[in-house]
């Protein structure tokens, strides 16, 4: 039998190995500036840095690793108070030393002085770990499907015909994307025109307003948050919006936000499916509204850049409920990805309740 890894703590050193073992796992390759930047460029990381492990590796006899965690710093608040969040992501263990996973893990849970641990891309063969080490899926929505609209039918079609392992997809994609189209214009719901007086605007920056808007939302809203304060926002979308994969819209009211909706490029790349999700909308007023208008100028968008689909992860969300309402489709996810623990009973009691949430793609490491 091979050798029991030793553990250590995972250092920048280490990243052509870490990611070397993620993408041997099926997880997404980063480059290196990427990658380091999900501490580096962290607000609550560059105030935490000294005592903060960027996570945790096993590593063999001959010094290789096999096994990793990482550990993302956040803040969230809850009841006028701010938490410290880590945010687990990249669970990846080689198979010959599966039994030495759960190490990762224990290491993970017992850190010291976190008010709440968020996991948002748990997977199935992951979910059964987490609630051993106390972890509970989070109580508000349906996080086993996404709602989606088709916006580019015969790049969609040909994708499903490739799924399905189907003949000749690049000539049927454009009478079975014809069907698709029909079926729509005749039984799909239209979203109703949003007033007149809402005007939104795209935007490839965060401003000054996002931190007035932050502000705001924070002390109108008693319920478990991540902080979106500017500089938060350029740190969580930064890689994406240098890559032009992050879509931002706004409403504004004279000079100030009167809401925004992000949304990321989350793209197949054995299909060729090009997609954008929504990961992140927030309202100070007229919120249903300020939705529907905003999601007609994405849905256009998508249509203009060629994009197959637009979609959102999680359904039954109470801000984004319209959006199930008139999305004509529906995908199974393969595992409830959003798990919490927090070490505080009192606040874990609170974190039970439903109307303690209004989870997105933006908690934990779902968007980074």
């Amino acid at each position: 039998m091979a050798a029991s890894p030793k553990l250590r703590e995972a250092t920048f050193a280490d990243y052509e190995q870490i990611i070397a073992l993620e993408s041997g796992q099926n997880l997404r390759a980063r480059s290196r500036e990427e990658w380091s930047r999900l501490w580096l460029d962290n607000p609550v990381y560059k105030q935490l840095r000294k005592t903060w492990p960027i996570g945790w590796v096993l590593e063999d006899q001959d010094r290789r690793i096999v096994g990793t965690i990482g550990n993302v710093p956040l803040t969230y608040v809850f009841e006028g108070r701010e938490l410290l969040v880590a945010a687990g992501r990249a669970w990846a263990v080689e198979e010959r030393f599966r039994s030495m996973a759960l190490l990762l893990m224990d290491t993970y849970f017992s850190q010291s002085n976190i008010d709440l641990f968020l996991n948002t891309t748990v997977n199935s063969q992951a979910a059964e770990a987490f609630a051993v080490f106390g972890s509970s899926p989070v109580p508000a929505g349906d996080w086993t499907a996404a709602s989606y609209w088709v916006t580019q039918y015969p790049g969609f079609a040909k994708t499903a015909l490739l799924v399905k392992k189907l003949p000749l997809p690049h000539l049927l994609c454009y009478p079975a994307g014809a069907c698709l189209y029909a079926k729509d214009l005749a039984t799909s719901r239209r979203l109703p025109r949003a007033p007149r007086d809402i005007e939104v605007r795209r935007t490839n920056r965060f401003d000054e307003r996002f931190d007035a808007f932050w502000t705001a939302l924070a002390g109108r809203r008693n319920i478990l948050l991540g902080l979106r304060s500017r500089e938060v926002l350029e740190w969580h979308f930064g890689a994406s919006l240098q890559q032009d994969d992050v879509w931002v819209f706004t409403v504004s009211s004279g000079d100030s936000l009167r809401a925004y909706a992000i949304f990321q490029r989350r793209d197949e790349p054995r299909t060729g499916l090009k997609r954008i999700r929504l990961v992140d909308f927030q309202a100070l007023s007229r919120q249903a509204d300020c939705l529907r208008a905003i999601m007609a100028e994405a849905l256009k968008a998508a249509r203009r850049n060629g994009i197959h689909s637009v979609e959102k992860v999680g359904l039954k969300i109470e801000d984004t409920l319209l959006l199930d309402e008139y999305a004509p489709y529906r995908r199974k996810l393969d595992a409830w990805p959003f798990y919490f623990h927090a070490p505080d009973r009192a606040l874990q009691e609170a974190l039970q309740l439903p109307a303690s949430w209004q989870p997105s793609s933006f908690d934990g490491d779902a968007s980074l």
